[in-house]
Formats: structure tokens, sequence, C-alpha cells
């Protein structure tokens, strides 16, 4: 039965798949811990002879094999979330940011005529199915829309269930991965992150369903959720290695629902730990990002808490998570989307967590004015900022409140600067 599903497909080098790109296309790769590293080596090893093609992609893992060819102008490369070693090659023309909210990325990827789709999957089954793995958000989309897909192919993918799923019909090339996957480890925790987690712990209502960033914080919070008694416990959004133990103490609910399972991502972003744990496990199932990260849908559940992450909060409350100073550290990715759903879900919560100062102690991350006036979330998105030194409800305050309450929660160092006469700064 396998052999007349794949009777269609060649199986290349990986050179020679890339060599099938028509000339100036447009390519799209998977993100995170479903990053095509193979592929992606190849495509900057031959880029050259490819009429400068532009390739799009969410966070990369891995070593971005393809940003010499960028650097050189025979390959475009635009993210809506750099990371790792995209964040220093920045420049316009080879390397672009293009800011975007992750329900957003299906859309833009069919104005942009996305054309190429490069893929990680596993084997296919004796049906001739494989799946995407640990990154669904908009992989699915992009695999649906394109003329031509080239598959890496990898038995340590996890098969993983919901939209990762992908036929060998719609595989043009496989390709075997020759390199290993990549994976997301843990952020390292400190005193400063375990208490901001504190804070956050006693927000959280009863049974909620949760949205966590990426960062020390939320693995933090993650990991104290095994000693709370909230009861049962959902995640929306994306997972990290930190869940895997509360399946085993209960928190989170071992569960054949696939309407609201355990665990319901856009991305796995973890070790081998949650790869292993992910696989075949319909506690976790894996969604489009036009559903896993669409507001309208993800406020009707009731006691819903998004809790993300920033650069830094200015005195009013706006949010700044995409630059540190001038330099591009991040994207908008889902927070955008979720703190839009947290703050209209019955019994739920927009929650903004970050510790006080940068790490060196020497700059607040609460200021009177964003560093670089480019506002990630308006002030009237979040509910409420949380640092180590406590909690700053934002939602019905007035200015005057607003402010009062986030210099409560700016380290006692800071506070002073931050209360002076804002006409010195005119």
């Amino acid at each position: 039965m396998l052999d007349a599903v794949l009777g269609h497909l060649s199986t290349q080098r990986a050179a020679d798949a890339v060599r099938r790109i028509a000339p100036g296309a447009s390519i799209v790769a998977a993100p995170g811990c479903g990053t095509p590293e193979t592929l992606l080596t190849a495509l900057g090893e031959h880029a050259d002879g490819l009429g400068r093609p532009t390739l799009y992609s969410g966070l990369q893992l891995g070593a971005y094999p393809f940003l010499p060819a960028a650097a050189s102008g025979h390959l475009r490369y635009r993210t809506w979330h750099p990371y790792g070693p995209a964040r220093a090659a920045l420049e316009p023309g080879k390397v672009d940011y293009v800011p975007a909210r992750g329900s957003a990325v299906p859309a833009l990827l069919d104005e942009w005529a996305t054309s190429v789709a490069l893929v990680r999957v596993s084997p296919p089954d004796r049906n001739g199915w494989c799946s995407l793995g640990p990154s669904a958000s908009y992989v699915c989309h992009a695999v649906a829309r394109a003329g031509l897909v080239l598959a890496e192919v990898d038995e340590q993918t996890p098969r993983t269930t919901g939209d990762s799923m992908v036929h060998v019909s719609q595989l043009d090339v496989l390709v075997d991965a020759d390199t290993p996957a990549c994976y997301f480890p843990a952020a390292p925790r400190d005193a400063t992150s375990d208490r901001v987690a504190e804070h956050v712990l006693g927000l959280l209502p009863e049974a909620p369903t949760l949205q966590l960033g990426i960062g020390a914080v939320p693995e933090a919070l993650t990991a104290f959720l095994a000693g709370s008694d909230l009861g049962a416990v959902r995640f929306v959004g994306m997972a990290n290695d930190a869940m895997v133990p509360l399946f085993e103490r209960g928190i989170l609910r071992w569960s054949d629902i696939g309407d609201r399972p355990a665990i319901s991502a856009a991305e796995l972003m973890g070790t081998r730990t949650l790869m292993d744990f992910a696989d075949g496990n319909p506690s976790i199932v894996m969604r489009d990002s036009r559903i896993s990260h669409a507001p309208r849908a993800l406020a009707a559940i009731p006691r819903l808490v998004a809790i993300n992450s920033a650069v830094e909060v200015d005195l009013a409350g706006q949010v700044g998570s995409e630059l540190v100073g001038r330099r591009q550290v991040s994207g908008i990715g889902g927070s955008a989307d979720f703190v839009e759903a947290g703050f209209g879900s019955d019994g739920g919560l927009s929650v903004i967590a970050l510790s006080s100062t940068t790490p060196d102690g020497r700059h607040s991350r609460i200021v009177r004015r964003l560093g670089a006036d480019v506002v990630s979330l308006a002030r009237h998105t979040p509910d409420v900022v949380v640092t180590e030194h406590g909690v700053a409800w934002l939602r019905g305050r007035t200015e005057a409140e607003r402010t009062e309450a986030l210099v409560s929660v700016a380290h006692p160092d800071h506070r002073a600067e931050l209360l002076a006469d804002p006409q010195e700064d005119r």
C-alpha cells in the first residue's frame, strides 16, 4: 500500500531538491523545532543559481545556514520573528523584519504568493500520512498552498495529531534529513524569575486555561503549577518541557477529546523530552495558528489567562516587546492575539510579566517612555503588569493610578527617577 502512495514522489539529495525551485520564487520555511535545517543548508549553498529568491519564516532555530547567501545578496530573507543570528544580520533588502501577529501569518503567505514550502516531517505511515511534528502554526497552510513542497524526513520527528498531519500526496520531494532536529532548551531560571512567577501564580483562577510566552518566567510558572491547588489546567498556544510532569501529577488531564485537549498548541518548543511525550499522545493536539491564535475563539474560553513577557513597559501601560533600544530582538508573535483573548475571556486576564531591571541591574524595564517609540501592545490591552516586586493592576485605572501602580513594581533604585518631573523630557 505504501509503495502505491509513494509512487509520485522522488527521493533526492537536498542539493538536487532545492534546484527545483523556480528563479525568484517566494519560499516559506517551517519554524521552531520543525526547522528544516537540511533543506535550509542546501538553499544557502545554492541560492546563487536561483535568481535571488525570497525566504520567509517565523522563529528559526539552528544555525541559520542561509544567512551568508542573504549577506551576499543571492537570497532575501524576511522574518516576523528574528531570533539568534538573524538579530545581528538585520539589514533592509537582505534580512528584513515584518511586524505581524501570529494569527495573521497564514493570510500573509497568500499575499506574498509563497509558492515553495520547506518542511521537516516524520516518515509516512502505511497509509501515507506524515506528521509535521512540533510545528503546525502557519506550516499546514504553507503546505496546502505551495506548488512545490520539499520535505526532509527525520525518524525522530514526533507523530503529533491535529493540523500537523499531511499526506504524501501533498509532498513533491522527500529528502533524508542529515542534520539533527532543532530543540529549544528551557531558559535558565533564577531568584528573580521565580519571584515573578510566584506573583503570577497568585493571580490565577481555579481551573484556568493558560497561554505562556517564551522565557524563564513561563518555565518557572509551569514548574510551580505542580504544587498548586488550582485543579485541572489546560494550555493553549505553545508547549514546553515543564508541562510533561504535570500530567503525572494530575494538573494536566489525560484526554482524547480533540476540541478541548489538555494542550492545544501551534508549536512545541522544547527538547527530546517533550517530543517523545508528544509522539502519538492525543492529549496534545497541534493547531493552525488561524485557530490556535484566533482572539475571538480564544476569548470564548472561560478563565483564559494570557501571560507574556516584554522588553519594557512605560508608565502609560504601553508594552514594548520587539526592540532593545533601536535593535530588533524579537517579534510580536502571538502576544497581540492572546492579550486580546485574555482581556475578553470571562474570568480571564491579560498579564505582562517581566523582571524590573535589565540583567545587569543598571536599567529599569519600567520606563517613563518606551525607548524606541515602537508600541507592541497598546496601553488598553494589559490587565496587569507583574515584576518580582509585585502586581500592578491597570484595567480600569486612571493614568495617575497606572503610574502609581507601575512605579510600585519598579526596582526601588529606579522609582525616584520614574517619578521625576516629566517636563524634563521636553
